[in-house]
């Protein structure tokens, strides 16, 4: 079997601070570099020519699967991975990828873990580091798995306006990817307050289009709650989980996202309500159970949380936060 080649595939726009942080990380694993520009104004174009990359200026029409699709037509290579300017690999990663390339056999693609770091955590920590290096002292991140790593040449494609997808597409051709144990360093929320205001702002404008466009959408209701959710505006995000959870009642954790509003609105009944319906949706997922022994804890009803948790760590034994409830749930019944 031939060695197996990588396109990288970017969209950027104005993104000098941090484009060669990363294609820098990369650049010994590209076999080639696709950098579709959507309208920068500063220097990414240059740091990119430095790096042989292949530039497309592409009109922006509030659309990211659009500018990642266009990405795609240009690439050449058997396996295409997508990164943003503002995210970097690790070296050891590097050759993780390329194993994973050589020995995929069927699969069409790779999750790989993002982990995004908080700014109030980072500022401060960075030092004379660069941010990249410092990251790997300072783990503060939220995770999230994605499919970046996938195959060129078999007609896939991102979905989606904002928080656009390839996965989607993966699954009508009825393929199917693996998560692979590579991780992708995303600094974005760490960037300057205006330019995170600006992305948000941006992000918010082309969701609630999405949404008119296709308002029978589970996904695209429950992305709508969490934008308000984001903006501290509890009433429009529980009236769009409301919309995603008639649509679709098993979309991700629908009624435990409503139920954890309720807890910040301090009405614990609704959120019991909630959680139990999460609980109903979702049997095999422990959480929304476990949040809902911690609501019965919190109102001093510590049977009912034991009977819950009991019953879940019969389940799932191995379950931290089931086994550290329970522990505290029991110290307050001999009390």
């Amino acid at each position: 079997m031939p060695k197996q080649t990588i396109s990288l595939c970017m969209i950027a726009k104005n993104e000098e601070k941090y484009l060669e942080q990363c294609l820098d990380s990369v650049k010994d694993l590209a076999d080639e570099i696709i950098i579709v520009d959507t309208g920068s104004t500063d220097k990414t174009k240059e740091i990119a020519k430095k790096f042989n990359a292949k530039i497309i200026d592409f009109k922006w029409i509030d659309d990211f699967s659009a500018a990642r699709n266009e990405s795609l037509k240009h690439a050449t290579k058997d396996w295409i991975l997508v990164l943003d300017a503002d995210e970097a690999i690790d070296k050891e990663d590097l050759e993780k990828i390329k194993k994973e390339i050589e020995n995929a056999g069927d699969i069409a693609g790779f999750s790989i873990e993002q982990r995004s770091y908080i700014k109030e955590y980072f500022e401060g920590a960075v030092g004379n580091d660069s941010e990249f290096e410092a990251s790997k002292k300072y783990p503060f991140y939220i995770l999230h798995n994605l499919v970046r790593l996938f195959r060129n040449g078999i007609g896939l494609s991102f979905r989606h306006k904002v928080h656009e997808l390839v996965e989607d597409s993966i699954k009508e051709k009825g393929l199917r990817y693996e998560k692979a144990g590579i991780i992708i360093h995303h600094f974005g929320s760490v960037k300057e307050a205006g330019l995170i205001e600006d992305k948000v702002d941006m992000y918010s404008k082309i969701l609630l289009r999405q949404l008119e466009d296709d308002p029978g959408s589970a996904r695209y209701n429950y992305q709508a709650a969490r934008m308000f959710l984001g903006k501290n505006d509890f009433s429009n995000a529980l009236k769009y989980f409301e919309k995603a959870a008639k649509i679709n009642p098993n979309y991700k954790l629908v009624f435990s996202e409503m139920a954890k509003i309720y807890l910040q609105m301090n009405d614990k009944n609704r959120a019991i309500e909630n959680f139990k319906k999460s609980i109903k949706q979702n049997p095999d997922n422990p959480s929304p159970a476990n949040n809902l022994a911690v609501v019965y804890m919190s109102i001093g009803k510590f049977d009912k949380a034991k009977e819950i948790l009991e019953e879940q760590l019969k389940r799932h034994p191995e379950n931290g936060a089931l086994k550290q409830n329970h522990e505290e749930c029991l110290k307050n019944l001999k009390n």
